[in-house]
């Protein structure tokens, strides 16, 4: 039965496809949608598929050209459909797991213009249209170019003199739409007054372009019909001679602004702009040409031509002209050479050199010895004046060096941190200055402090001293609280903690002195320190246990401690406040701890002796540097009943049993007395009694010791 209902679909869609239908309606029938696409490219049309009735169903979509159909789906029955004629090469893809379904046309032809137009059929809902004007823009052909008698020109046309008028016509072949040609000279556009040819299908445009030296580029015509990709475009060259607009002439070396020295070889150089073609370059140095030591180079890109001459001048070649002169041999006489003319200054400048007297090395001085500079000239004409620089500054009279400083000599009699920097000198006569090279004065002082003198650094104190050169050995006095001072001697500005004996847990006074071999340091650097920072952070996981029949207190192990104390805090007899009962030792560090639990932090554990409800019990990190505050904790019911002793233990203990022997001994005492009084009573007229002294056992002395104790 499926296989009937297939059959049947297939046959009803192809009768829909095959069967003449009506003329589509822009418009009326559905809303129509420019695109626009190139010759050879891509074209995608959308298609709405989707449904506006609840529960409904696609059953056919179909797309048309000009009302006749090129392809088809059957959702009923799944199929596809394409027209031979239209899809011969497979230039339809349609993709309808997207929506808007898509039906893409590659490989476009000129005769792919047309309207298509989407009937989508539904099971409940109406009949739907879409339309999409698909027009194709073809592209013209490559520009060409005809001279003004008709003959085809390609790469260069020339060559031209300035001033004469170019007349050339740029061609384009086909296009749709029809193109509009634009001439450009480099960059600048100079016509688009675009034209149409006599021939069908052809479009010209004439340009009439008087030629001159900024429009001797490279023409260009560029036809172009549409935005999405750039003109079509061909290039013609020009070939224009010109004669030289600038000829200079410049030192390249061997002069001082411009001034020769006698007997010292310098170059110079001609540089000539905007001849075509190469110009002849010639050296002339009073009407005598020079023919040795000259070298030509040409840029036809830039149109620059270069000449370089050796001149090694004499003393006779002072107020001499030396003259380039540039020469177009293809242009004619007049209008083809041009020149630069210099007048030669030969003459002998000071040459100028800077040196330190005294001792030591060139560059280095000490704080509060002197400074001696020498500027050391020769020179013809004589120097007239010496001018002496600071860090590139002019140095004036009355200043930081007094008011001797336009002599040959710079003197600064006690030299401080301020002179420290870069000298030169310079030397004038008639015809120019020199400066000489400079040196650079390095002032040496003792160590300073700086930045709070001293300044811990994580487990290390700093010393912040500046000197110069810098310190090599640092003298540290250290004293903790209620310690000796302790004297130690390092080869840097770093002391780590660790080298400091004693406790850190109170303030520490530290001061440095730094030594550099010019001089010691005038004032040591002193601080004061307190190391609460490098503490380890107070206990947060402990708790407590009655083990080993004693309390203790059990606690992880944290950071940075070394190790534990435990404290015990009970109520006074005033019931006001807690006093602190004992104090102990809890174990070690953390490292340690760790190194034990084997994953599991190690557990460290203090005896704590025995507590009571109302007593509070904490632990705390040490190290070094002091303990955190204190964790505190109290002993629960459960705990303290735990730890509760039997009744009958107290009948047996020791303690108790001295009691009990004290109170019988004592009852015996009283009864002996007691009868003693009685008998004396009755024998008074005898003699005087003899006292009995009743020895104590052991146990019993004990006991009344105790009493006179807390008593």
């Amino acid at each position: 039965m499926d296989h009937r209902m297939r059959v049947i679909a297939a046959l009803i869609s192809f009768m829909v496809i095959s069967s003449p239908v009506y003329a589509f309606i822009p418009g009326a029938d559905g809303p129509v949608i420019a695109e626009e696409a190139l010759e050879g490219g891509n074209a995608t049309l959308y298609c709405d598929t989707s449904t506006d009735i609840l529960n409904d169903e696609l059953m056919l979509q179909v797309w048309y050209k000009d009302d006749v159909p090129i392809y088809s789906y059957d959702a009923r029955i799944s199929s596809q459909w394409s027209s031979s004629s239209f899809n011969s090469s497979g230039r339809l893809l349609s993709d309808l797991r997207r929506q808007p379904t898509v039906l893409t046309v590659t490989n476009l032809r000129g005769d792919d213009q047309a309207l298509y137009h989407c009937r989508v059929d539904y099971l409940l809902g109406p009949t739907r249209n879409v339309g999409i004007n698909l027009t194709v823009i073809v592209l013209p052909s490559q520009p060409f170019f005809l001279d003004e008698v008709g003959n085809k020109v390609e790469g260069k046309i020339g060559p031209y003199h300035e001033g004469d008028t170019l007349l050339l016509s740029c061609l384009v072949i086909g296009g749709r739409p029809p193109p509009r040609i634009s001439w450009y000279s480099g960059e600048e556009l100079v016509d688009a007054s675009d034209g149409a040819s006599d021939i069908p299908g052809v479009k010209e445009n004439e340009l009439y372009l008087p030629l001159t030296r900024d429009n001797a580029e490279s023409l260009s015509c560029r036809a172009n019909n549409t935005p999405r990709v750039p003109p079509v475009k061909a290039t013609l060259k020009i070939e224009l001679f010109l004669s030289a607009y600038n000829v200079t002439i410049n030192w390249v070396r061997g002069t001082v602004e411009d001034a020769l020295s006698a007997g010292r070889t310098a170059v110079v150089q001609c540089v000539v702009h905007g001849s075509y073609p190469q110009p002849e370059l010639t050296w002339w140095l009073d009407h005598r040409h020079l023919t040795q030591h000259s070298n030509q180079s040409w840029n036809n890109a830039t149109r620059k031509a270069q000449s370089f001459l050796e001149l090694t001048p004499a003393v006779s070649d002072n107020g001499a002209t030396l003259a380039c002169v540039a020469t177009n041999t293809a242009m004619a006489p007049g209008r083809d050479s041009k020149a630069d003319v210099i007048v030669l200054n030969v003459t002998y400048s000071p040459i100028v050199e800077l040196s330190k007297l005294g001792d030591g090395r060139l560059n280095e001085v000490v704080e509060l010895d002197s400074l001696h500079l020498e500027c050391e000239v020769r020179a013809n004409p004589p120097v007239e004046n010496f001018i002496w620089y600071f860090n590139d500054i002019e140095i004036r009279p009355h200043s930081l060096w007094g008011s001797q400083v336009s002599s040959q000599s710079l003197l600064v009699e006690e030299a401080t941190r301020r002179h420290a920097g870069r000298y030169s000198c310079a030397a004038r006569n008639s015809i120019g200055e020199t400066r000489s090279e400079s040196i650079n004065i390095n002032v040496f002082y003792p160590p300073e402090c700086m930045d709070h003198g001293i300044t811990l650094v994580k487990e290390s104190l700093k010393c912040n001293v500046k000197a110069l050169p810098a310190p090599d050995t640092f003298f540290w006095h250290i004293q903790p609280t209620d310690e000796d001072v302790q004297h130690l001697t390092t080869g840097s500005a770093i002391l780590p903690l660790t080298q400091i004996t004693g406790s850190l847990s109170r303030n520490l006074d530290a001061s440095c002195e730094a030594g550099n071999g010019i001089a010691s340091q005038e004032k040591p650097c002193k601080r004061t320190f307190s190391f609460e920072l490098l503490r380890p952070p107070q206990p947060q996981q402990c708790d407590l246990a009655y083990e080993y029949e004693e309390f203790q207190m059990r606690c992880l192990p944290v950071e940075n401690a070394t190790y534990y104390e435990v404290s015990v805090w009970r109520m006074s007899n005033s019931n006001s406040s807690l006093m602190l009962e004992r104090r102990g030792s809890m174990g070690y560090g953390m490292s340690q701890a760790l190194a034990q639990g084997e994953g599991v932090p190690w557990l460290v554990r203090g005896p704590l002796g025995n507590l009571r409800a109302e007593d509070e019990v904490g632990a705390s990190a040490c190290n070094r540097y002091g303990c955190s505050g204190s964790l505190l904790l109290r002993p629960t019911e459960i705990l303290l009943n735990s730890a509760g002793v039997p009744w009958w233990k107290y009948l047996v203990g020791k303690d108790v049993g001295i009691s009990i022997g004290a109170v019988v001994l004592l009852a015996v005492f009283i009864l002996s007395s007691v009868l003693l009084i009685r008998v004396a009573r009755r024998v008074r007229s005898k003699p005087a009694p003899v006292i009995q002294v009743l020895q104590l056992d052991e146990v019993a002395r004990e006991y009344l010791d105790n009493l006179g104790g807390r008593a």
